[in-house]
C-alpha cells in the first residue's frame, strides 16, 4: 500500500525566552508505520492440504492471497485485498474469487467499493469478484519464477461495536487456457481458511496515541479526522483518489534542528500511500495540537518530502521548482550513486544564497548559519528534504484568526500558523500546509 517513503509531521513545544515553539517536521523515510499488512495464502483443499503454488502436485499452480491490515480504527474505513498469482505455464481464464466472513462477521462491516469495480453486491456474508485472464509464465514455471498477478481491493466501513477482529475465508477458481471446453470438472479451487483483520481497540496507551484509517474518495470517508490522546492532537484533510491508508501517531520528546531546541510532543503523520499530487494549495492538510506553553508566539520547523537535487562543484546544488527558495535548511536523505565526502546523510544543514532561475532553485549549504560553504561532488542527482522555519515571518506565515474551537480559514498561500490560549499553561496550535513529510531527529 505504501507507494513512497514515509511522510510524517512532528510537533513539539518549547519556550525560548518569551517564544513558544511548535515544531513540525515532514519528509521521506521507508518505515515507521504501525498498520501492518498481513497476507494469508491459500491451499488446494486436499487432505492433507497442499500449500500453493503446489509444485510437484498435479494441479494448476496458482495462489489466492488475502491481505488484511491490522490496527485500523473502528468506525472508519478498512481494506481487504484479493490477489491471484499465476505460477503456471498456461493462462488462467475466467478467474474469480469470493470473500466470505466467518461467524457472520460481515454484519460488522458495510461494503463501500471495490477497485477495480468488478465485484458483485454482497450476498449474505459473501462478495464475489471477477479478474481478467492472467497470462502464464511459460515453460520457466517453477519456484524461482515471479508469478503474474492481479489484485482487487475491497473497501468497507467498520462498525463501532465491541469486536476486536473480523475473520474471513476466501476461495478462488480458474481454468487454464486450452482446457476451457472440458467443463466445470476442469476448474480447480484455492482456499484461504482464516484471514484475520484486527482493529486498533484503543485499550492501551500505545494504541490511544496511534490512529489510522483508509481514506476513500467518498464521503464521509474522504474527510477523516485522525486523533491521538497525547497532546489532544488531530489530523484533518480531504482525500484524493485512489484510496490510501493514513496514519497518525504521537510520542513525547524530539530533538530539533537549525538551532531550535524543543521538547514535548512528537506527532508522526504517514500519508505515503496517497497518489502524487494529492495534497496541494487546493487540498491542504491541517494539524491541530495542544502544547505546553504560556504564550501564542509559535514557530514551526517543517521538513518536507525528499526531492531530487543535482550537485555541481564546487558548492552549488540545484532542484526543480521554486519552493526550495523558502527553505532554511536541507537534510540529505540519499546520495544514490554520487557519494558526498563532505556531507552526512540525516544531518540538517543551513541553506545559503538560495535563488531561482529558469524554473529551478540553486543554493549552497553550511553546517552553521554563517559557516563556510561546503563543497560538493558534481555529477548525478542525490535526494534531500527542504527544512523550513514557519512563523518567523509573521506578516505572511502567522494569523490570529483562530479560536480554541475553530481553526483559521484555509490560506490562499500556505503554510499558515495560528495559536489560541486554552489556559495559562496550554496553547492550541493549528498548522495549515500543502505538503507533508518525515520526522526524525
Amino acid at each position: 500500500m505504501f507507494r513512497k517513503g514515509l511522510r510524517r509531521l512532528t510537533l513539539g513545544a518549547l519556550l525560548v525566552v518569551s517564544t513558544a515553539a511548535l515544531v513540525a517536521a515532514t519528509g521521506g523515510s521507508a518505515s515507521g508505520g504501525f498498520v501492518t499488512a498481513q497476507p494469508f495464502t491459500s491451499h488446494d483443499g486436499a487432505t492433507p492440504p497442499n500449500a500453493c503454488p503446489g509444485f510437484g502436485v498435479n494441479e494448476r499452480h496458482y495462489c489466492l492471497v488475502v491481505t488484511t491490515y491490522s490496527n485500523l480504527h473502528k468506525g472508519g474505513a478498512v481494506e481487504v485485498d484479493l490477489t491471484l498469482q499465476n505460477w503456471d505455464q498456461s493462462a488462467l481464464t475466467n478467474p474469480s474469487a469470493t470473500l466470505t466472513t466467518l461467524n457472520n462477521d460481515l454484519a460488522k462491516l458495510s461494503f463501500i467499493a471495490a477497485d477495480p469495480a468488478n465485484c458483485s453486491p454482497p450476498t449474505g456474508s459473501s462478495i464475489t469478484c471477477s479478474f481478467p485472464n492472467i497470462p502464464g509464465v511459460g515453460s520457466a514455471s517453477g519456484p524461482n519464477v515471479t508469478p503474474n498477478t492481479s489484485t482487487v481491493k475491497l473497501y468497507f466501513a467498520s462498525a463501532t461495536d465491541s469486536a476486536t477482529a473480523v475473520h474471513f475465508t476466501a476461495s478462488a477458481t480458474a481454468k487454464e487456457s486450452g482446457n476451457d471446453n472440458t467443463g466445470a470438472a476442469n476448474v480447480e479451487t484455492q482456499t484461504v481458511s482464516d484471514a484475520a483483520m484486527t482493529f486498533d481497540d484503543n485499550t492501551t496507551d500505545t494504541l490511544n496515541n496511534e490512529d489510522a484509517t483508509v481514506v476513500l474518495p467518498k464521503a464521509p470517508y474522504n474527510t477523516p479526522r485522525l486523533h491521538t490522546t497525547l497532546g489532544n492532537a488531530f489530523l484533518d484533510f480531504t482525500s484524493g483518489s485512489p484510496a490510501f491508508i493514513a496514519q497518525f501517531s504521537a510520542s513525547s520528546g524530539v530533538p530539533c534542528v537549525l538551532n531550535v531546541s524543543c521538547a514535548g510532543l512528537d506527532f508522526n503523520t504517514d500519508l505515503s500511500g496517497a497518489a502524487g499530487g494529492t495534497f496541494s494549495v487546493g487540498n491542504q492538510i491541517l494539524w491541530t495540537a495542544d502544547v505546553p506553553a504560556n504564550n501564542t508566539n509559535i514557530l514551526a520547523v517543517h521538513t518536507y518530502d525528499p526531492v531530487s537535487i543535482t550537485p555541481s562543484a564546487p558548492n552549488t546544488l540545484t532542484t526543480a521548482g521554486t519552493k526550495f527558495v523558502n527553505c532554511d535548511g536541507v537534510v540529505f536523505t540519499d546520495f544514490k550513486t554520487n557519494p558526498q565526502a563532505n556531507l552526512t546523510l540525516g544531518q540538517t544543514y543551513f541553506v545559503r544564497n538560495a535563488a531561482t532561475g529558469g524554473g529551478n532553485t540553486s543554493f549552497q549549504v553550511s553546517a552553521t548559519a554563517k559557516g563556510s560553504l561546503i563543497n560538493v561532488n558534481g555529477g548525478s542527482s542525490i535526494s534531500g528534504s527542504c527544512v523550513r522555519i514557519i512563523g518567523d515571518k509573521p506578516a505572511s506565515e502567522v494569523t490570529k484568526a483562530c479560536t480554541t474551537t475553530s481553526p483559521p480559514a484555509v490560506p490562499a498561500t500556505p503554510p499558515l500558523l495560528c495559536a489560541a490560549k486554552l489556559n495559562n499553561t496550554t496553547v492550541r496550535v493549528y498548522l495549515w500546509d500543502d505538503a507533508n513529510g518525515h520526522v526524525g531527529y
